[in-house]
């Protein structure tokens, strides 16, 4: 059938209505979808010989294992990070380290601060195998001192048992050192959740805004060797002092999942705020499954969740090789969901976005890693997807095999000043001056595409000056 919406071939439009209707049409006619892209404008990398880091480095540190954005700590208009190295060996072995690093807009770093078992200011102690820095999570200013602070995971750390894991809540001072520290385990903080063994309790942290809504920024922690590997996400409502009022577990069992992760899906591998996704005034969460067998082995999954105020599920969505109309294509053992971070709206929709990490992509050798980029609806699932490896989305910077690119993931604003928002990548195996030191990719991102993609069922035309629907 042609509609012509009122108009013959005799009678065209005049050009600028025809214009107006082509617009209008191409947002209401059913099958017409819009499709959005990014890529990468160029790249900055920093590690033990790259973007002016002059921080000590030792073999195997992995540096870049976890990356937060900080906000401008040293308030000079430039935004922050604070990056993990949890091998570093300051200390003991593997007690793990953060670097908390002052940035220029570049992408290059100004001047740096090491906070370890012996750096920093920090007085925790921390016992050998520990991995602090393995994950981190910006609080904004919990105590309200005027400074930023920050969560750090340490998921070896024995306190009841061995690899139950704790987090650190570190008070920063304006130049980077800790001011001081609150400990989260099985037996500090307030914590009364049940840890087992090898449980690995903050192998991911995330600052998630006030969830219940008593003036106190609240943590989610992914814990995803949690029950034979399924996984699971502690919510710790906080207090200002850093320890915690209540707490909330999402697992199997827990938490009204209304679907259980599998054994081995390591739900929890990476977790992040979303904002109100649903727009029912309450945040919602993003937590990777990166074992996840949906299309094959080990592909991967994020799961959306619409939480209620008290940390429980409300519903759920889940995004994989054959849900939540995503359409890239993931491989075995690609470990989709590895990393997540809310990248803001970055296409402007009203719906904020995701960077997705893939770190064992093989995108030009092994393991070399990946990031997805994806645009989404306000129910969880997927408008449209961009990939940014070692042979798409325009980036040029050099990965080597095993390098673990998208391992973590940040967003970091407007870096440089363009009006895009640009993202902070690690490749936490990198070996640059030495194997596995590890490095840290600053993505300064390019401006979004848009295109509308003609479905199966029907198009939209302007034949000879006339506007027609085909169906």
């Amino acid at each position: 059938m042609d509609l012509f919406l009122g108009y013959t071939r005799m009678q065209r439009p005049p050009s600028l209505l025809r214009l107006v209707l082509v617009l209008w049409l191409l947002l209401i006619v059913s099958g017409c979808t819009q499709t959005f892209s990014t890529d990468v404008d160029s790249e900055q990398k920093i590690s033990d010989t790259s973007g002016n880091f002059d921080g000590n480095l030792d073999v195997g540190d992995q540096f870049g294992s976890a990356i937060t954005n900080i906000g401008d700590l040293e308030v000079d208009g430039v935004t922050d990070l604070a990056v993990g190295a949890p091998f570093d060996d300051n200390n003991g072995q593997n007690r793990g380290a953060v670097w908390i690093l002052f940035m220029d807009d570049d992408g290059r770093v100004d001047i740096h601060q090491k906070i370890s078992d012996s750096e920093g200011g920090f007085s925790g102690e921390l016992d050998n195998d520990d991995q602090f820095g393995s994950a981190i999570a910006s609080l904004g200013d919990l105590n309200s001192d005027g400074f930023l602070d920050i969560a750090v995971g340490t998921p070896l750390d024995d306190d009841g048992g061995t690899d139950r894991g704790a987090i650190w809540i570190l008070f920063l001072n304006g130049d980077g050192t800790v001011q001081l520290e609150q400990k989260i385990s099985n037996d500090a903080g307030g914590f009364t959740g049940n840890l087992d063994s090898d449980d690995q309790f903050g192998r991911t942290v995330a600052g998630i805004g006030d969830l219940n809504n008593d003036g106190v920024m609240d943590l989610a922690v992914g814990m995803p060797n949690d029950g034979t590997d399924r996984g699971a996400v502690w919510i710790l409502f906080m207090n200002t002092d850093g320890t915690v009022s209540s707490t909330q577990k999402i697992s199997s069992d827990e938490g009204n999942l209304d679907r259980d992760p599998d054994n081995g899906d390591h739900f929890g591998s990476a977790v992040t705020a979303i904002g109100d996704l649903d727009g029912d005034g309450v945040i919602d969460l993003a937590v990777g499954a990166s074992g996840d067998d949906d299309g094959g082995t080990n592909r991967g999954a994020v799961w959306i969740l619409f939480l209620n105020s008290d940390g429980t599920v409300d519903s759920m969505e889940r995004i994989s090789q054959t849900r939540g109309a995503f359409d890239g294509q993931l491989n075995d053992r690609d470990q989709f969901g590895s990393s997540i971070a809310n990248i803001g709206d970055i296409n402007d929709d009203g719906t904020s976005d995701l960077a997705v990490g893939a770190k064992l992509s093989d995108d030009g050798g092994d393991d070399r890693g990946a990031i997805w980029i994806l645009f989404m609806e306000s129910n969880g699932e997927v408008v449209s997807s961009s990939k940014i490896s070692d042979t798409e989305g325009k980036f040029d910077g050099s990965l080597d095999d095993d390098d673990h690119f998208g391992g973590a993931i940040a967003s970091i604003g407007d870096l440089d000043g363009d009006d895009f928002t640009d993202i902070a990548v690690g490749a936490s195996l990198d070996d640059g001056g030495g194997v596995d030191k590890g490095a840290a990719w600053v993505l300064f991102m390019s401006s979004i595409d848009s295109d509308f993609d003609r479905s199966e069922d029907g198009f939209i035309s302007v034949l000879s000056g006339d506007l027609v629907i085909q169906q």
